[in-house]
């Protein structure tokens, strides 16, 4: 569960990707923290698309209990080497073969097939479109000030905006059939049903607000 305590850190599921072509790490190269454009495009990808991935990234409604300011939760889209505040992260490495991109959001509810596969889908779409994901943010994000914090877009801060976002935008992760539309909207209307269920069902915190 990603978020069982309200006062605690939650559990995420940090996922590391990289490509390679003919044996060769293609994410190894010259550009910020020894990225090469592919990568740079792979990470602009993963960006443009990440409030919807969070559909599959962060399937439940208790995902986004996790996916707030504070506790060290990786909320807003941006990336940075070895910055753990980003959502996307490039570690640290000790060769360059080992070179990567991890993304900081998804949390353990997500089925694996569905989020490692949407997320191979993003990136490969800002490789083929070439999607550049802006300069890297080299400072802490959890202290920047509300004027900055403003311009830097956040994850979806619900599963009903994840499924919103989903549904317009999609058609990414059906290039090569690898997604179907029959599928992503049964998805959808499976999802939609878990978020009425919660709201739809009075919560013990709101026994203590407005009944005790």
């Amino acid at each position: 569960m990603p978020k069982p305590f309200a006062g605690d850190n939650g559990s995420g599921m940090h996922c590391n990707m990289s490509l390679s072509k003919d044996g060769k790490n293609v994410f190894m190269g010259d550009k910020y923290a020894g990225l090469s454009e592919t990568a740079l495009y792979y990470i602009g990808g993963i960006i443009k698309h990440a409030k919807a991935l969070n559909a599959f990234t962060n399937p439940t409604t208790n995902s986004y209990k996790r996916l707030v300011p504070g506790f060290e939760a990786p909320v807003l889209l941006a990336y940075s080497a070895s910055n753990r505040s980003a959502s996307i992260r490039i570690p640290a490495v000790t060769s360059p073969k080992a070179t990567r991109v991890e993304a900081r959001f998804p949390d353990p509810m997500a089925n694996p097939y569905l989020c490692f596969a949407a997320l191979l889908m993003a990136g490969l779409d800002g490789v083929i479109n070439k999607i550049h994901p802006g300069d890297a943010m080299d400072k802490n994000l959890y202290d920047l000030p509300p004027e900055e914090l403003k311009e830097i877009r956040a994850v979806s801060s619900s599963l009903g905006e994840a499924l919103d976002n989903l549904e317009k935008d999609y058609e990414f992760l059906t290039q090569g059939g690898v997604f179907t539309k029959e599928f992503i909207d049964a998805f959808i209307a499976m999802k939609r049903k878990e978020v009425e269920r919660l709201n739809m069902t009075p919560h013990p915190v709101e026994f203590e607000m407005y009944y005790a």
